[in-house]
């Protein structure tokens, strides 16, 4: 089933990398912020958040940088949006042509740095350790293993589960083509509330933070993506997915904020958010006036944005703590003084890398298996 293209498509295209730029300006924040501070949350007393333990009074004062996780979620939705509606555009899943695509899109920009990043560890094959990081990152199950997950890069967790719901894409096409898009997405739902539930009972040692490996799994994070792919068919179809009022969003967010504060509300808390996000994205999408002038400048960044995420995470603490500049001065300010150096830096390097690397990859991708050639949403899908 074809879907027709919208109008000022064009628009819309520039849209998602004004989305993409402040996914990946928030994560970025987030780090920052947790490098300023050793720590980007409140430590748990029992069920609830200590508020004791903020390390210091300017802690508070930044606390809103520690939701830049949402950053993740935001990513996760804008994948699902653009992989489905190149789909929806195509009007057929060709699996073999998009799975080719996904690796020329993701695999050769994600290999450069982990190979960098590798060899600044001085991880190798001649040791077991080595074999093990090196591989389980090459093959991208490292989030399944608590000594891989956060080794190499801490940001590098969300690609892994990237990949694999790549892999789960064409059986939500198919249950797309027998229940619906609405039915498969409440499919999704259904299996990442059951997998919850089995995580919160037999695998989470409540007195400890949740384990990356576990809250993590595909199965969980699937109707994140799948609330995307939603948002896409709807939107092509020129409907609105949901009701537009302001309250029903005003909510979503403060039951994500408030989730976050409770232990079993926070194990809800990645899809309370990408529900939340949702919503935004979708007033977003949909909204008539022009373009403004931050809306310009996000564009730059969210097309560098993968490059971004891959390299940014390990390069902070050199730069929070290397860069000379105000130094003796007292955390955050001189966090503060540094951030705008460190971020031009990071920028810089990111739009070479997007420039050589991830459209040169792109490139010898379209020349190996030729397609169009035109611009589609999936080119979008990416962190």
């Amino acid at each position: 089933m074809g879907v027709e293209p919208v109008a000022d498509r064009k628009v819309h295209l520039r849209r998602i990398d004004v989305l993409r730029g402040l996914a990946i300006l928030a994560v970025v924040l987030f780090h920052w912020y947790g490098a300023t501070f050793g720590v980007d949350h409140l430590q748990w007393k029992g069920m609830v958040r200590d508020f004791a333990s903020a390390p210091s009074p300017a802690f508070w004062i930044f606390y809103p940088l520690s939701y830049g996780w949402m950053g993740v979620s935001l990513f996760f939705l804008i994948s699902g949006f653009c992989i489905h509606a190149s789909a929806l555009q195509a009007g057929e899943l060709r699996v073999g042509k998009f799975f080719w695509r996904r690796f020329w899109r993701i695999c050769p920009p994600y290999f450069v740095w982990l190979a960098f990043f590798a060899w600044r560890d001085g991880l190798s094959f001649a040791t077991a350790e080595g074999r093990a990081q090196i591989l389980s990152h090459v093959f991208l199950f490292y989030n399944f293993n608590p000594e891989w997950i956060f080794a190499i890069s801490g940001a590098f967790w969300s690609l892994a589960v990237e990949a694999q719901l790549y892999l789960l894409y064409p059986i939500l096409w198919w249950m797309r083509r027998h229940w619906t898009m609405r039915g498969a997405l409440l499919a999704t739902l259904v299996l990442s509330l059951l997998t919850r539930l089995v995580a919160a009972v037999f695998f989470t040692d409540w007195s400890k933070d949740f384990s990356g490996t576990v809250w993590t799994f595909p199965t969980m994070l699937w109707f994140d993506w799948t609330l995307g792919a939603y948002l896409a068919e709807e939107f092509l179809a020129g409907r609105r997915a949901f009701p537009r009022s302001v309250l029903l969003r005003l909510a979503a967010v403060l039951v994500l904020v408030s989730s976050t504060f409770c232990k079993p509300g926070d194990a809800l808390a990645f899809s309370l958010s990408s529900c939340a996000l949702v919503l935004l994205v979708e007033s977003y999408l949909w909204r008539e006036q022009g373009e403004s002038l931050a809306e310009r400048l996000l564009v730059p960044l969210g097309l560098c944005s993968y490059s971004l995420y891959l390299l940014h995470y390990p390069f902070i603490p050199d730069l929070l703590h290397r860069i000379p500049l105000a130094q003796g001065m007292p955390e955050p300010w001189h966090a503060i003084a540094v951030f705008p150096i460190a971020f031009a830096l990071l920028f810089a390097a990111s739009y070479a890398s997007y420039l050589l690397v991830e459209r040169g990859s792109n490139r010898l991708g379209r020349m190996l298996w030729p397609s169009t050639g035109k611009r589609t949403w999936a080119s979008h899908a990416a962190p």
